[in-house]
């Protein structure tokens, strides 16, 4: 499913709603002209095939109601925990501050060299689906740097263990990101959602309309919706796949206002 956050967003959405669309005409086709043609055309009963309707489409909208908050919370999550990544790390270079300069400007040159490396290196690759094995090198040439500084007062003791538990709190959160990336609706519900608006399609075929020309306009109308909410619940689906994900806006402001300063 990669491939498909490869595509940019206005193609994906017009593939979703052509197909959708498709798919209402193509079960139109199949399904009014040999039901009218059939003995059971004269039992059908607009009422009852609209009560059953009723009821799949409920149950159905339902299941994409809770996808899309669903997945929109899993994209917003995904923003706050960018923005916990980015707040560590200013917090993380405000604390090698209090080293000596010796030893401060290495550490700050790591975690400034880290931080542009995910703006640059990682995001690219997350959009595509991947985690870039070159930042956990870059992240284990900044914990070797940190490890191997020896504090020679209580002061620095002080300094060095705030520094220690900022980058504690940042490898946690990095952890958390790298697993997000991977995340995402399961096979077996996507199943669902595309056996259900199948499902859908045929029913909203079923109905006795004269004229074919305005049954197949109500059927595209319901395609093209299907079509625009299975978009925005695919869009939402990985938060950092894609044109539509996860901005390195607060890694960005990081750089410019926190590590900016040597």
């Amino acid at each position: 499913m990669v491939w498909l956050y490869n595509v940019p967003s206005w193609l994906l959405a017009s593939i979703l709603v052509v197909g959708f669309t498709g798919l209402a005409w193509l079960s139109l086709l199949l399904i009014r002209r040999p039901l009218q043609r059939s003995p059971i055309a004269a039992l059908i009963d607009n009422g009852t095939v609209g009560w059953f309707f009723s009821g799949v489409s409920l149950l159905y909208g339902l299941l994409l109601g809770l996808l899309t908050v669903a997945t929109w919370q899993n994209y917003t999550q995904a923003s706050a925990l960018a923005s916990r990544e980015a707040a560590q790390l200013s917090v993380l270079y405000r604390d090698l501050g209090g080293y000596a300069v010796t030893q401060r400007m290495p550490l700050r040159n790591q975690l400034r060299r880290y931080t542009q490396h995910i703006v640059q290196r990682s995001w690219p690759h997350q959009r595509q689906g991947f985690i870039d094995d070159q930042e956990s090198a870059e992240f284990l040439q900044l914990q070797t740097l940190l490890l191997d500084y020896g504090p020679d007062t209580a002061a620095h003791e002080i300094i060095h263990q705030q520094a220690l538990e900022a980058f504690n709190n940042l490898a946690e959160v990095r952890r958390l990101r790298a697993e997000a990336i991977s995340g995402g609706v399961p096979a077996v519900i996507w199943w669902v959602v595309l056996l259900g608006a199948l499902l859908t399609l045929v029913f909203a075929s079923l109905f006795v309309v004269p004229s074919f020309w305005f049954h197949g306009l109500l059927n595209s109308l319901l395609g093209v919706m299907l079509g625009l909410l299975i978009f925005l619940i695919v869009t939402l689906d990985h938060p950092y796949w894609g044109e539509v994900s996860v901005s390195t806006k607060a890694y960005d402001l990081v750089l410019q206002k926190v590590m900016s300063i040597p």
